[in-house]
């Protein structure tokens, strides 16, 4: 991953004035994201971000890869695996209430990308299981095409574990801000307790679960002005918070 250089060559490449005010269409250069799912992610750190994207989509040229470990369905907020439930919640009270997406790619063959977002969730916690998501998402980092690296909630867990964030700020879910502060590498990053989100270079990560949309609306504004975002918001009636305003870091105790 590059500097502050490397995203403004971003910009240029997908045809994006940096004005916000101004709302640019690029239908020549596709911005390639690609999304990372695994058993048990947490439904609205996808859907949330990629539902600003489908409409964000409508105007600007964008392609989406949805990553796994292989190409079979995977469970939303919940593992189960060949049908059988695992992990914490197998003995809940309804360890089959789930949801399945369908993988477009596994980690093996998922295409260049320019942008990788990577949610949360009860799965983060397996640490054997998200291994090879690790190991993907470390070798990514040196990709010289990625330009953004985004994470929801405690997939800031995942990209810590890779040990090249560092040095960088970065933040997570308020609720699961000590576990996350627990694993390899991330003693070596610079958490901040209190904020929705965090910009560090093409670095952005998310506080929990519903703040990775007011993120990625964070992220359309960066991109293409805040006409944008806010046509966004507005079609999606939703009430966004801003990067700063964290009621969930004084409620949980990490302030």
């Amino acid at each position: 991953m590059g500097s502050a250089r490397c995203v403004e060559g971003a910009k240029r490449r997908f045809g994006i004035q940096d004005h916000s005010e101004v709302v640019m269409k690029s239908h020549v250069s596709p911005i390639r994201i690609g999304y990372l799912i695994f058993p048990a992610f947490t439904a609205l750190d996808v859907f949330g971000p990629l539902h600003v994207l489908n409409h964000v989509s409508q105007d600007h040229n964008m392609t989406l890869s949805l990553i796994s470990e292989n190409l079979k369905p995977v469970s939303v907020d919940r593992t189960i695996i060949d049908g059988v439930p695992q992990g914490m919640l197998a003995s809940s009270a309804s360890p089959y209430f789930t949801q399945f997406v369908i993988p477009t790619h596994t980690l093996a063959n998922a295409p260049a990308l320019d942008v990788i977002l990577v949610p949360g969730g009860i799965g983060t916690r397996s640490i054997n299981a998200t291994q090879p998501y690790v190991d993907w998402l470390r070798a990514r980092m040196d990709d010289p095409e990625l330009d953004y690296m985004m994470t929801v909630c405690t997939g800031a867990s995942l990209l810590a574990r890779t040990g090249k964030i560092a040095g960088r700020n970065a933040t997570t879910n308020k609720f699961s801000f000590n576990w996350v502060k627990s694993v390899e590498h991330a003693s070596e990053v610079n958490w901040i307790a209190k904020a929705r989100w965090v910009v560090d270079g093409n670095l952005w990560t998310s506080s929990g679960v519903s703040a990775g949309t007011d993120m990625t609306l964070g992220w359309i504004e960066h991109l293409y002005g805040r006409n944008e975002s806010e046509k966004v918001r507005n079609i999606m009636e939703w009430n966004a918070l801003d990067q700063t305003d964290d009621p969930f870091a004084d409620y949980w105790g990490v302030v």
